[in-house]
């Protein structure tokens, strides 16, 4: 009867355990301060539209705070999965050096130009961890969805608007090495996709600590770039780059 008692509790016990065992959760935030640079032009092949974003435009830096969440399981032939958004968000004022069309409409050479660019990134990973001991490596998929609005005013000229939008298939890859008995770590991963003359990556340089108390710090260095050839009748040369800190909540 002790014995049976005994299987009982272990049987009700084992799906609690077993869950907390299976699932690993992090959520995390992060502060991004970067740089803007780059070339953009709408609609038109011909390069010499290309409008620069700072000496044009104006852009110089700016900041932002990007979310994630990471799901890991030791489960065999299902993907971990990482979900982040980064939303850019910037308006800036600035001196056209020359005549350009961007879109349906001519800007003029000397013309003051006021200008808005958001561009809304979602990133849904799925990802394998063939190794995860002192070293880790991750290998998988990223899906990035860009959703990207700019629109460009003249004090002549009028307003032109630009909407880019689609998914974007990526190649996944992460390694990182723990520093035992320090809870510290270093790691680096990130995104690439090459399409025919279009390019996209996205990748992240990071320490890490991560404190016995399920709380931890992430300090590093993010770029983003984003050449694009006729996608969504966009095509640009942009970068996003810069140093970046957060904390997460590891369960």
């Amino acid at each position: 009867m002790r014995q049976s008692h005994s299987l009982v509790l272990a049987a009700l016990l084992f799906p609690a355990v077993a869950g907390a065992d299976l699932l690993g959760v992090t959520v995390g935030a992060n502060y991004w301060k970067y740089d803007i640079g780059g070339t953009a032009r709408y609609q038109t092949r011909d390069s010499a539209n290309d409008i620069d974003v700072n000496s044009d435009l104006g852009y110089n830096d700016g900041n932002l705070g990007y979310y994630y969440i990471a799901l890991e399981h030791p489960i065999p032939f299902l993907p971990n999965v990482r979900i982040s958004k980064t939303n850019i968000n910037e308006d800036a004022n600035g001196t056209l050096s020359k005549t350009v069309v961007y879109g349906g409409t001519t800007f003029l050479v000397n013309e003051q130009l006021s200008s808005k660019v958001e561009l809304d990134q979602t990133d849904i990973t799925l990802y394998y961890s063939p190794l995860d001991t002192i070293v880790n490596i991750d290998v998988g998929l990223n899906a990035k969805y860009i959703d990207s609005k700019a629109r460009i005013t003249g004090a002549l000229s009028g307003t032109q608007n630009a909407n880019v939008s689609g998914w974007v298939p990526m190649v996944y890859a992460g390694v990182g090495i723990d520093l035992p008995l320090t809870g510290l770590s270093v790691s680096a991963k990130g995104s690439y996709i090459k399409y025919q003359s279009s390019s996209f990556y996205d990748y992240t340089l990071s320490v890490t600590y991560t404190s016995p108390w399920y709380v931890g710090a992430d300090v590093g260095y993010r770029k983003i770039k984003l050449d694009l050839d006729d996608f969504d009748n966009s095509f640009a040369n942009v970068e996003f780059d810069g140093p970046y800190a957060g904390l997460y909540l590891h369960f």
